[in-house]
């Protein structure tokens, strides 16, 4: 006669499956969002409160989808109803995603939904380091002119990020009184170089990037009150000579996209430019960064690059030793929201 083994007491445990329902499911937020952008909701409750039904007919979509679409958003305090039913942004969309506000960030939201199919072949990516069969037939077929729009929303969402409190952060993390000349690299928007232009008004500035880019920047650069003492250089900072006879070189978003040999080869550049005693000034998202979730962000922002990664504050410090930098300084910045450390080095 045989006897069946005894089983083990299962020991007692807290665990759940909630946090992987949240995180598979965390797209559908982002979807809401994304659609309630595109289709000019918060645009539209700008204005005034709408009812659904009003929504409905001002964004084209049946009366139900309104319906559902609003309850999202008010679930998530996108939005805001009243006893009415009509519905209202919340003071966060109010702030960020109406168009024409001072610190709107819509261009950003639009660069994230374009990486909404890149992280649904993310295996891919990471098995081939190429983007994946879906979002390359989609960029084969997509419209010049719809490139050309996707392509100046970057850059002025690169802005965005600066003036949605980045460059006051910068500023206040970097001294650089005394200096005369400033070189932004791949300069983007050139948000900090007009943000460092304002705050310094003996230091001129210039912006280096790429023609489609410059044509943004200059746009940008005319509407603040230092356009003449902020100009701009067409070029790639890969191969592109940096010139001489700067007191600063400012490195902001720029070598996270880069492995070590493009790194090394911008930080034997950035020194070649600079004036003795002059100092390169590396601005970055890193996975030491000082809170928790800013080191999430720059780990899964990681894995959106196909070349590059985002480095440690001390392995870029490290790099700036090695190309000759002294003196090296890493300050986190805990109070900005995009980058995280700020790496300053100085030429003998």
């Amino acid at each position: 006669m045989s006897t069946l083994p005894k089983r083990r007491p299962r020991r007692a445990t807290n665990l759940t499956p909630e946090p992987l329902y949240r995180l598979g499911t965390a797209f559908w937020s982002s979807g809401v969002l994304f659609t309630a952008h595109r289709l000019a909701v918060f645009e539209i409750l700008e204005t005034r409160p709408r009812t659904a039904s009003e929504v409905a007919g001002a964004c084209g979509l049946m009366a139900i989808g309104a319906e559902k679409l609003l309850a999202a958003c008010a679930s998530l305090g996108l939005v805001v109803s009243d006893e009415a039913g009509r519905y209202h942004n919340s003071p966060l969309t109010a702030t960020f995603l109406v168009p024409g506000k001072p610190a709107y960030q819509g261009h950003l939201l639009a660069y994230f939904a374009d990486l909404w199919t890149r992280f649904g072949e993310l295996d891919y990516l990471l098995r081939t380091g190429e983007i994946g069969p879906r979002e390359a037939a989609f960029t084969l077929v997509r419209p010049d002119d719809e490139r050309q729009t996707a392509e100046r929303a970057w850059v002025l969402a690169m802005h965005e990020i600066a003036v949605g409190g980045q460059a006051l952060a910068l500023s206040r993390a970097v001294d650089l009184s005394g200096y005369t000349r400033l070189l932004d690299v791949s300069g983007g928007a050139g948000s900090y170089a007009v943000r460092f232009a304002e705050q310094y008004p003996q230091l001129t500035a210039e912006v280096l990037d790429l023609p489609e880019v410059i044509a943004v920047a200059s746009e940008l650069i005319q509407q603040s009150a230092v356009s003449d003492r902020v100009h701009t250089r067409s070029g790639d900072f890969i191969n592109a000579d940096y010139g001489q006879g700067y007191d600063v070189v400012l490195l902001s978003g720029v070598l996270h996209g880069l492995g070590e040999r493009h790194i090394q080869r911008v930080l034997k550049k950035t020194y070649a430019a600079l004036n003795p005693g002059g100092c390169v000034v590396v601005q970055e998202l890193t996975p030491d960064a000082p809170s928790p979730a800013a080191a999430q962000f720059a780990t899964l922002f990681g894995l959106n690059m196909m070349s590059g990664a985002t480095y440690s504050s001390e392995q870029l410090a490290l790099w700036l030793n090695q190309s000759g930098f002294l003196r090296i300084a890493m300050t986190p910045l805990e109070q900005a929201w995009w980058f995280d450390h700020v790496i300053v080095g100085y030429k003998p």
